[in-house]
């Protein structure tokens, strides 16, 4: 298992479009597959600085993505670095693939200065990120499923 950034492996942008629409944004009929892609292409530049993508490969398959990027929310602009599209293909789950993104995700912000990172998941995801110690801050409605807000000191 590798765990590389999405810069490194811009091919995977069809993919990862591909799983991010069908899981979410197929919810929302404004959402194209195309607005998708030019939101993940964005974060196949930077190595460095959010936006960014973390992938991982079992030998050359993706397996799995997460993204560090800015003001996920509209609602809550001074939420500035977020964690988001945490998604692990579905033969993979269960195996700590996704503690092996968070725990990525919370050391490369941490190494570019961020100090406090936030993300939204649905309730049955809260449990992992406490586990990496995100706190609820309070719950919103995304689109019509209700989300908590999550945050992590740095």
């Amino acid at each position: 298992m590798k765990i590389g950034l999405l810069a490194d492996h811009p091919q995977e942008i069809a993919h990862i479009t591909q799983w991010y629409y069908d899981q979410w944004a197929r919810h929302f009929p404004h959402v194209t597959r195309e607005m998708v892609s030019r939101k993940i292409t964005e974060k196949a530049v930077n190595r460095d600085q959010f936006p960014l993508a973390i992938v991982i490969h079992e030998g050359n398959t993706l397996i799995a993505v997460a993204e560090l990027k800015f003001r996920e929310n509209a609602n809550y602009p001074e939420y500035e670095h977020w964690l988001g599209g945490v998604y692990v293909t579905s033969s993979q789950r269960g195996l700590g693939i996704a503690t092996k993104l968070i725990t990525k995700a919370l050391s490369l912000s941490q190494c570019m200065g961020v100090k406090t990172l936030y993300l939204q998941c649905e309730s049955h995801h809260v449990a992992l990120y406490e586990k990496h110690g995100f706190e609820a801050c309070h719950h919103t409605l995304h689109g019509k499923v209700v989300t908590t807000i999550m945050a992590c000191s740095l």
